[in-house]
């Protein structure tokens, strides 16, 4: 489990992460319409396109149970992956998308200002593009607050990665899609795999991991 230890005054990331999800809804066409307003079912429900809608198979990629706590990524996930390693460059967005297009991914970049961008990830099997919100954030303190506060916001289903001073929002998803996702792009051997636990948030050991 994971915990933010930045004192109140700098918690400036939190306050970034709830801004970033509603520009993330308002860029991905996520805001409610006039016609939902008057349909059955609209009410409390969070946006389709906010989760995901790649298939599962997470086991594909798991050792043994898929509970968190549990769940470990399988050793051979990472073999061969060069950034599994830590990292202590200033990184910005495009490390994550040269990453994800050299696992043979293609990448659409939409900047929503100089900190928070976009990256929509497309290919191998995916029928709709996946959004990553990439936060560009001073150090790597900071990136893994960023990353904590935002998932513990959104609760079930959050899911991220963090790799030195970037923190990756991904769309809310069902443990078995979030680990054949993480798995299948390689996103769990660049970054620390974050899930949001019911009180807290679980890194899954087995891939990238920082100290």
């Amino acid at each position: 489990m994971t915990s933010s230890a930045l004192p109140a005054s700098r918690r400036t990331p939190f306050l970034r992460a709830s801004v970033a999800w509603a520009a993330w809804s308002a860029l991905a066409g996520l805001a409610p319409t006039v016609a939902c307003l008057g349909a059955a079912g609209c009410g409390g429900d969070a946006p389709a396109a906010a989760y995901l809608t790649t298939p599962g198979g997470g086991d594909r990629y798991a050792k043994g149970s898929l509970s968190l706590g549990e769940v470990h990524l399988r050793p051979e996930v990472c073999d061969g992956v060069q950034e599994n390693k830590p990292d202590a460059t200033h990184l910005d967005e495009n490390a994550l998308a040269s990453f994800l297009q050299r696992q043979g991914f293609q990448t659409t970049l939409v900047r929503a200002r100089a900190d928070l961008v976009y990256l929509d990830v497309t290919g191998n099997g995916d029928d709709h593009p996946v959004r990553l919100r990439v936060a560009v954030l001073d150090d790597p303190r900071a990136a893994a607050a960023d990353l904590h506060d935002a998932i513990l916001q959104h609760r079930d289903g959050s899911w991220g990665v963090h790799r030195s001073n970037l923190a990756v929002l991904a769309p809310i998803g069902s443990i078995d899609q979030i680990l054949e996702f993480a798995g299948r792009t390689k996103l769990a051997c660049w970054g620390v795999l974050t899930v949001a636990g019911r009180d807290d948030d679980f890194v899954i050991p087995g891939g990238y991991m920082e100290f």
